[in-house]
């Protein structure tokens, strides 16, 4: 477990979690060969939604903890002189690049971290749906749980939709502070700078400094998020855009229950206001919702907005929406603790893969092309993509071990071997296709209007928990994904279904035009999923065979010796 003790309630301490943050400490780090994918096969992409949480969830709250700093969290500075050469160079400490550095290193090998500041804060509001932490053994990260969320489709009786899915905000001091502890721990070294390029051949990396400094590496890891500061494209990023402004808020009051999240609040009645008939307009056009999170009666999150647009919602649009919102349900700011602005690039291409830098969280395109969601996703692909590379870097150390030569790459061509089977681990087929059929999901979100909108979530939120969970979450299969969009467009009203079809079809045949090239050949010399989940049972398999036909031999051992001796004394005699 990444967490053994904590303040949270006891009801959600229920269930089995999968191992995503434990690693255990091998005596021959240089020896320790993993199944690249062996986590992910449980974790990272099984079928359907998590399990909800078994039992009554009950409402949770309590304050964040302080922000991390030098003097709460001893960080080893990387020293260029002594140590010019490291088996994984990793660009950022946000989320994506301290869980992989971490986990790297707790395996034996050197990780150096480059980043400005190690300690910035962590600006973005983290919403999860508690089985996604819950899963990870993260719940103890989390500051806030509601029992169940709502939705707002309009004004009308039967606007309101109650979620019976539990949804928290993930305590992002607190994440960051395990996070970077575990980093401590396990040999991570940071290096303050902000990385200008990097460059590759005879089998290293090399990772230059905006001020000039280089380090050398192995294998370069781009954890940069939305800015992908070393992973190159092959084809224009064009991504619709997520764009919202939001306030933590101290208020006289608000109308929310403090138990309920308001997950989509899409009612345009503050538009009605005398003078905002230009905002009201707008809106019906290019649509935008509350998003809240009531922590008490007196303090809450209010946030406005754009689902996915191209080009983005402009910030100080977005501020007007919410002010006309607050007025129009009579809430009082009193107080604001913190503001967010948050623009987050939705499906585009993905970065050019196999390449030598790696990549992941939202360098790698993880973010969810239909909701802008991706702290879960990357959180669980996070020991899929480090073991990866840790299998990957064992295997120059094993060659080195058996032959004496060096413990690094001893070419171009075995370093871009090995970061070709990191990237398929980071983006199987299956992900591949499945995030096609996301973004297809993000092009019909663009086109529709505020009344149609409501119509595509009156559906979308009447299917099976099954599929609109595991669409949120990213857990449902391509061919789910297909059957999703069926019971969809049954769900649907008539004039939805008119335009799921107008809008639908062309993008359905452009999205299996694309994914063509999955079908064979996509990565070279590369086995499936499926295959590699095949190798790892056999293999273990063969190891439980193993160690069970050794443990017979020596129990063995202690006969055979008596009788030996028995023969002995017989014969002397």
């Amino acid at each position: 477990m990444l967490l053994q003790a904590g303040g949270c309630p006891a009801t959600l301490r229920l269930g089995s979690r999968s191992q995503l943050f434990r690693v255990t400490p091998v005596a021959n780090p240089h020896r320790c060969k993993r199944a690249m994918n062996a986590a992910s096969e449980k974790a990272g992409f099984t079928s359907g939604p998590y399990p909800v949480p078994e039992g009554p969830v009950s409402h949770f709250y309590r304050e964040t903890e302080s922000w991390p700093t030098e003097e709460t969290v001893h960080l080893q500075q990387h020293d260029l002189e002594q140590q010019p050469y490291v088996d994984l160079i990793v660009a950022g400490a946000g989320p994506a690049g301290v869980a992989a550095a971490g986990r790297v290193a707790a395996a034996g090998f050197s990780v150096c971290v480059i980043d400005p500041e190690p300690f910035a804060h962590w600006p973005n509001n983290y919403g999860v749906w508690l089985d996604e932490f819950q899963a990870m053994g993260l719940e103890e990260c989390l500051h806030a749980i509601w029992p169940k969320a709502k939705v707002w489709l309009n004004s009308l009786p039967d606007g309101e939709k109650f979620l019976d899915r539990p949804f928290a905000r993930v305590d992002r001091p607190k994440m960051k502070r395990v996070l970077l502890e575990r980093c401590a721990a396990a040999g991570v070294t940071f290096l303050p700078g902000k990385v200008a390029g990097c460059s590759h051949g005879e089998g290293s990396s090399e990772v230059q400094l905006a001020d000039g400094r280089k380090i050398r590496g192995s294998l370069v890891l781009d954890a940069t998020g939305h800015s992908r500061r070393l992973v190159q494209y092959d084809k224009k990023f064009d991504p619709g855009f997520q764009g919202a402004y939001g306030i933590m808020a101290e208020v006289e009051s608000h109308p929310f229950d403090v138990d309920t999240m308001l997950f989509m609040d899409w009612r345009d009645d503050h538009t009605h206001a005398p003078g905002l008939e230009g905002m009201r307009s707008d809106n019906e056009k290019l649509p935008t919702f509350l998003y809240a999170m009531p922590f008490s009666k007196n303090k809450i999150f209010l946030e406005e907005t754009s689902l996915v647009s191209r080009p983005a919602v402009g910030f100080p649009e977005l501020k007007e929406r919410l002010d006309a919102r607050l007025k129009w349900l009579g809430i009082k700011v009193i107080n604001v603790e913190e503001e967010e602005y948050c623009l987050i690039p939705m499906g585009g291409v993905l970065p050019k893969h196999p390449q030598r830098v790696l990549a992941l969280g939202g360098a790698a395109g993880m973010v969810h092309p239909s909701t802008g969601f991706m702290i879960s996703r990357m959180l669980g692909a996070a020991p899929t993509v480090a073991d990866a590379i840790i299998d990957q870097l064992s295997r120059p150390a094993d060659k080195a071990t058996n032959a004496g030569s060096a413990l690094r790459p001893s070419s171009e061509s075995e370093a871009v071997s090995m970061a070709t089977a990191v990237w398929h681990a980071t983006w199987p087929l299956e992900r591949i296709q499945q995030r096609a059929f996301l973004t297809f999901g993000m092009d019909v979100l663009l086109s529709l209007d505020l009344f149609q909108m409501r119509e595509f979530f009156r559906a979308f939120f009447s299917l099976s928990s099954f599929h609109w969970h595991g669409f949120l979450s990213t857990r449902l299969s391509f061919p789910q994904l297909i059957v999703f969009g069926l019971s969809l467009f049954l769900k649907a009203s008539n004039n939805a279904r008119s335009t799921l079809l107008v809008r639908g079809v062309p993008g359905v045949l452009s999205m299996l035009v694309d994914l063509a090239s999955t079908l064979k050949g996509y990565y070279p010399d590369m086995t499936s999923l499926r295959e590699r989940k095949d190798a790892v049972d056999a293999a273990a398999r063969q190891a439980a065979m193993t160690a069970e036909l050794q443990s017979a031999i020596a129990a063995s051992a202690p006969k055979a010796v008596e009788v030996s001796a028995k023969t002995t004394l017989t014969v002397t005699k």
